[in-house]
C-alpha cells in the first residue's frame, strides 16, 4: 500500500463507503492508521463506519483518540472534522448509555458552539446534551443533569424542554427563583407548553395566587383531560375566595374522576361558602369515605354545615 499520501487513500476509502464497499473501506482506513496512527480524518471515518456496523466500542475508541488529538492541537483538521468527531463520539456514547462520556466533553461543546452552528450540527448537539441530561437524572445525578441541560441551552437558547427540566431540578432543590425564571424562559420559547404553565402556577401559589390560578387555567385549557390539574386549579380559586369559580372547577374535576377525596373536600368548602350546606355535607361524607385520614378536618366542617 502507498503510505506516502494518506489523504488520497482516505478519500478513496470514502468513495468505497459511498459505493457500499465497506470491507474495502475498512481495510484501507486500517492500513492508513497502521502507518499514520495520528491521522484524524482516518480515525473519524473508521469510527463512523464501525459504529454504523454495530462495533460501537472500538468505534468509540477511534473517535475518542481523534478527539483527544484535536483537544491537544485544535489546529488539526478542519472545523467540519472537529465538529463531526465530537457529535459522533457523543452519539455513540449515548448508544451505550454512557452519559458521563458526553459530560466529559461539555466544555468542548461550549468552545465549539459557533463551529457547530456553522456546520449545521447545533441542533443535533443540543439534542445529544439534552438526552445525556436525562440519563444523568435517571442515574440520580441532578447536578450533572443541570450542567448538560445548560450546555444544551447555550447551543439552543429556545430549547423549552431543557429550560423545563432545569426548573424541575431547581424546584426539587427548593431553588424557587431559579425554577420560576427557567419556567418563564420555557414558556417564552413555547407558549403552548402546558406542563411549564402548570408547574409555574404551583410555584406561584404562595406569593401570587391570582397569577398562579391564571397559569393553571391556561395549562388546563391546553390539556383539559387531567383531573388533578383541574382540582388544583379549583383549589387556587378557592384560595382567592372566588368560590363560584372554584365550585365549577371541582365539579368539572369530579366529573372526570369521582375518586378524589381532596376534590370532594374542595367542592364542600366552595358549597358551604356559597350557602349550599346540603351539597357540602354530601361531599364531605364522600371525602371521608375515600380518605378516612381527613376525619378531623371533615368533622369540624360537618359541624359548621349543620
Amino acid at each position: 500500500m502507498d503510505t506516502a499520501n494518506p489523504r488520497e487513500q482516505c478519500e478513496g476509502a470514502r468513495d468505497h463507503i459511498a459505493d457500499d464497499r465497506k470491507v474495502e473501506a475498512r481495510d484501507t482506513l486500517s492500513g492508513i492508521l497502521e502507518h499514520s496512527p495520528d491521522y484524524v480524518e482516518a480515525r473519524l471515518a473508521l469510527g463512523v463506519l464501525m459504529g454504523g456496523e454495530g462495533d460501537t466500542e472500538p468505534a468509540r475508541r477511534h473517535l475518542r483518540f481523534a478527539m483527544d488529538q484535536i483537544a491537544l492541537n485544535p489546529s488539526i483538521g478542519s472545523e467540519t472534522l472537529r465538529a463531526q468527531v465530537l457529535v459522533n463520539l457523543c452519539a455513540m456514547a449515548l448508544e451505550q448509555d454512557d452519559y458521563a462520556d458526553v459530560l466529559a466533553w461539555e466544555d468542548v461543546f461550549g468552545e465549539m458552539n459557533d463551529a457547530l452552528s456553522r456546520q449545521g450540527l447545533r441542533e443535533r448537539a443540543a439534542s445529544l446534551l439534552f438526552d445525556a441530561g436525562g440519563r444523568a437524572i435517571q442515574a440520580d445525578r441532578p447536578d450533572h443533569g443541570r450542567r448538560l441541560y445548560m450546555r444544551a441551552i447555550e447551543l439552543e437558547p429556545t430549547f423549552s424542554e431543557a429550560w423545563y427540566n432545569i426548573a424541575v431540578i431547581a424546584s426539587e432543590e427548593q431553588s424557587l427563583p431559579e425554577a420560576k425564571e427557567a419556567l418563564r424562559r420555557a414558556i417564552d420559547a413555547d407558549h403552548g407548553f402546558a406542563d411549564a404553565h402548570f408547574l409555574l402556577g404551583t410555584l406561584l401559589l404562595a406569593e401570587s395566587t391570582e397569577e398562579a390560578a391564571e397559569c393553571m387555567r391556561t395549562a388546563v385549557e391546553m390539556k383539559p383531560d387531567n383531573p388533578r390539574w383541574v382540582t388544583m386549579t379549583g383549589s387556587a380559586y378557592a384560595r382567592l375566595r372566588q368560590f363560584a369559580h372554584a365550585r365549577e372547577w371541582f365539579r368539572r374535576s369530579l366529573a372526570m374522576d369521582d375518586e378524589q377525596a381532596d376534590a370532594h373536600l374542595g367542592y364542600a368548602v366552595a358549597c358551604r361558602a356559597l350557602g349550599d350546606l346540603g351539597a357540602a355535607r354530601g361531599s364531605l361524607q364522600r371525602a371521608f369515605e375515600l380518605n378516612p385520614a381527613l376525619a378531623t378536618q371533615i368533622q369540624g366542617m360537618m359541624a359548621e354545615a349543620e
